[in-house]
């Protein structure tokens, strides 16, 4: 039977790799969107996590309400499990754009498959907030919008709840007030049927496929013919009504499931410099049936864009026909374009780098989870694959306090030392070449809320308090 699970999570900073869940709400319903169970997990702070203050003054969790939680190896599995039963659709608010790379992580990390919940067994994801911006940009007579201080309407569910009047059981980035909200909203939304299932279908990876490759190619660029669509996201924002013209170049070579675009709508994108062989540009990389919706140039669509983005739209199409050579060139390398490896990546960040679990790594991963949690360390100790044994004593670390492992832990232990050093050798590296949280970063980050927030509840001057206590006291 198909399902749809709601979900929602609050975290402890914005690093999928290195962050991690701290409540996970799920509702599941039918696809009526009746009510069948609910789920709430809260998840004990990690020992090697430095709390962002930033997310904590968001959330709102306290010291009391995380130490009754459950370690982050058995929300993981619990999670994993409600995500993997078969016909699942997972649905969030901005869930494509966020959540979900988090749970990817939270299941990598202990050793769980990190991409089954978006195919096998029938299971799928969905995402409400590409919904909101298509519904505002071409149906928006279904909801009442509310607007932020310039007068611009926003997307944000806390300010949709409130101006719809959601009835919601908690307060807002509550995870599970936020499922509600998001439940809520899509029962507004399936109310336009044609709409709503209009809308859902972008999600099927075959579908969107086949959508965009019906789309005429009608731009001709020196020898080659290119396909100009509009492209939906909330990212567009506001002021461009969430849509914006864009040009389809490809797909890309190394990364088989990417095609890319390029903006139409921006000024300054196509401008020739003697001294460069390529157009400096941003491109878009999207996937099959993610957030990312587009739709084909009609003219119904067409006046959903600014006059001000058509005038540009035109003024960049004769750029580019001007320098078609510069242009075929500058998608080309793009087109080839491949992220660089991070030597140095720690092993939390390498889901990306290394790739899929092999079948003897599988065998090896079924035999840590089927052992009992006693024997986890001796089994741990017989894994011959390196990233097997690493990630699972990670694990052991992590979650098993009362549990000594055979051998020496010194990786670990230098791992939770760099978090508190001040020195760029001792950064712990992520796959984007960014940098995971550590002490000296979360003070400052304490410090400059202290400072600059005027308009703090005495529940968020608590928390801070606390973080603040627990931050001096990691002794790495």
């Amino acid at each position: 039977m198909k399902t749809y699970l709601f979900y929602d999570v609050e975290t402890s900073g914005l690093s999928p790799a290195f962050d991690q869940i701290l409540t996970f709400a799920g509702i599941r319903t039918d696809l009526f969107l009746n009510e069948i169970s609910r789920e709430l997990i809260t998840i004990k702070l990690r020992h090697d996590i430095v709390p962002s203050p930033h997310a904590f003054i968001t959330h709102c969790l306290t010291e009391k309400e995380l130490e009754c939680g459950v370690t982050e190896y058995q929300a993981a599995l619990q999670i994993h499990k409600l995500f993997n039963t078969p016909g699942t659709i997972s649905f969030g608010y901005n869930s494509l754009g966020f959540d979900d790379e988090f749970l990817r992580f939270i299941f990598y990390r202990n050793l769980l498959d990190p991409y089954a919940h978006q195919y096998a067994n029938q299971c799928s994801r969905m995402d409400m907030l590409p919904v909101t911006a298509l519904f505002k940009a071409f149906c928006d007579h279904v909801l009442q919008w509310p607007h932020r201080g310039d007068g611009f309407t926003s997307l944000k569910l806390e300010l949709l709840s409130q101006k719809n009047e959601f009835i919601t059981s908690g307060r807002a980035h509550e995870a599970m007030n936020d499922v509600e909200a998001v439940i809520e909203l899509a029962k507004i939304f399936s109310q336009q049927k044609d709409v709503w299932d209009y809308a859902l279908a972008f999600f099927n990876k075959t579908k969107d496929t086949l959508r965009i490759n019906t789309i005429k190619k009608e731009c001709r660029i020196g020898n080659t013919d290119f396909r100009i669509c509009l492209m939906v996201s909330a990212s567009f924002g506001p002021k461009n009504n969430y849509v914006a013209p864009v040009i389809h170049i490809g797909e890309s070579v190394p990364y088989k499931n990417q095609s890319l675009w390029i903006r139409l709508d921006l000024e300054e994108v196509f401008e020739k410099n003697e001294n460069a062989d390529i157009f400096d540009l941003f491109v878009i990389r999207k996937r099959p049936g993610d957030q990312l919706i587009v739709l084909p140039f009609l003219d119904r669509f067409q006046a959903r864009i600014t006059t001000k983005a058509q005038k540009i739209l035109g003024q960049n199409i004769e750029k580019i026909q001007l320098y078609p050579d510069l242009f075929l060139k500058t998608i080309q390398h793009h087109l080839e374009y491949k992220y660089p490896l991070i030597p140095e990546i720690d092993l939390d960040a390498t889901l990306y780098q290394s790739g899929f679990f092999s079948h003897s790594e599988k065998k090896e991963i079924n035999r840590f989870h089927s052992s009992k949690d006693t024997k986890k360390a001796i089994v741990c100790e017989t894994f011959e694959n390196r990233r097997v044994r690493a990630m699972a004593k990670r694990i052991l670390l992590r979650n098993f306090d009362g549990l000594s492992l055979i051998g020496k832990t010194r990786e670990y232990t230098d791992h939770l030392r760099r978090l508190s050093s001040q020195l760029p050798e001792d950064n712990i590296l992520g796959y984007r070449n960014d940098v995971k949280y550590g002490v000296v970063q979360g003070m400052l980050d304490l410090r400059e809320i202290q400072e600059k927030e005027k308009e703090l509840t005495p529940l968020q001057e608590e928390i801070l308090a606390w973080l603040k206590i627990y931050m001096e006291k990691l002794s790495f």
